[in-house]
């Protein structure tokens, strides 16, 4: 085969010898080789240009090239996108909750907390605070579940906020109850403003309020220059026997038992913090309702 394309590639060169060329245009297959021929000539030939061939090669590598890139620059955008969001995601983590303070109490404790200002906030049992450190000072703002006492240093303006409404003062001591369905706001000196909902008044020292069940701000009674339970007692006025029992709760690792017994009636008195069964006694025999001890955690009511 090598030698027969040797052979033709020869005689389309004219290369052929005389007697190599003789015997060829004798053969059969000259003349089939001789029709091929007349049909190329007669196939108008393509114009060939070698330089703008190359331009035109260069532009595709050129848009090729850039269609990679750009492809490239997509993803990589989308990455960059991508990275920075979970950048961002991690700063707004760090400044809204890595220098976010928790404090909190457990069953029967009481805690003194010296914020950055040089206020102070005394947490009573099962309670919690939440407010921004590296903020603070310019921006006092606490959110509180439970109860807490306050002494706030004079400054800027100081706000407590809870799920019920918000206390704001300049520089006072108040108290906030904000204990499950509960909203009691007392002031021991200076004013404080409490907002719920649409209802807000300004209280001024020895006057107090507390959210309704209409869900108005009606007033309550203050004894006193701090809260009782700072003291180690807790004091009630007409207050429902279900929040009294919760209280109890708070204060005794026990679990109180209710059935049968009517969670609505109220309760005026006081139990103290350190003695079970002289709380139990406080509570109970006033409103004769027997309890019975089924363990040493466990306490069951009944009604006599």
């Amino acid at each position: 085969m090598d030698q027969k394309d040797n052979f033709l590639g020869r005689w389309l060169d004219n290369k052929l010898t005389a007697e190599e060329k003789i015997s060829f245009e004798r053969s059969k297959e000259f003349l089939a080789y001789q029709d091929i021929l007349k049909t190329l000539d007669n196939i108008k030939k393509p114009e060939f240009d070698v330089e703008a061939a190359y331009k035109k090669q260069l532009l595709y590598n050129k848009e090729a090239k850039k269609s990679i890139q750009q492809k490239k620059v997509i993803q990589l955008k989308t990455w960059l996108y991508s990275a920075a969001a979970v950048a961002l995601l991690l700063i707004g983590l760090k400044v809204f909750i890595f220098t976010d303070v928790i404090e909190a109490t457990q069953i029967a404790e009481s805690k003194t907390i010296s914020l950055p200002d040089t206020s102070t906030v005394t947490l009573n049992a099962l309670s919690s605070i939440t407010y921004n450190s590296k903020a603070f000072k310019k921006n006092r703002i606490i959110k509180l579940q439970g109860e807490a006492f306050f002494k706030v240093a004079k400054g800027s303006q100081f706000t407590v906020e809870t799920d019920k409404g918000s206390v704001t003062v300049l520089g006072t001591q108040f108290d906030v109850n904000s204990y499950d369905d509960t909203f009691i706001i007392r002031c021991f000196e200076g004013k404080v403003k409490v907002v719920s909902g649409i209802d807000s008044t300004t209280l001024i020292a020895g006057k107090g309020v507390r959210l309704d069940d209409t869900n108005k701000l009606s007033t309550v009674a203050v004894n006193g220059s701090t809260p009782l339970w700072i003291n180690g007692k807790s004091n009630f006025s007409k207050e429902s026997l279900k929040n009294v029992i919760a209280e109890l709760q708070r204060y005794y690792e026990i679990e109180i038992k209710t059935e049968n017994i009517d969670l609505t009636r109220l309760y005026s008195g006081s139990f103290v913090h350190d003695d079970l069964e002289n709380a139990l006694l406080s509570v109970f025999d006033p409103m004769d309702i027997i309890y019975n001890f089924t363990n040493s955690k466990v306490v069951v009511l009944s009604n006599q």
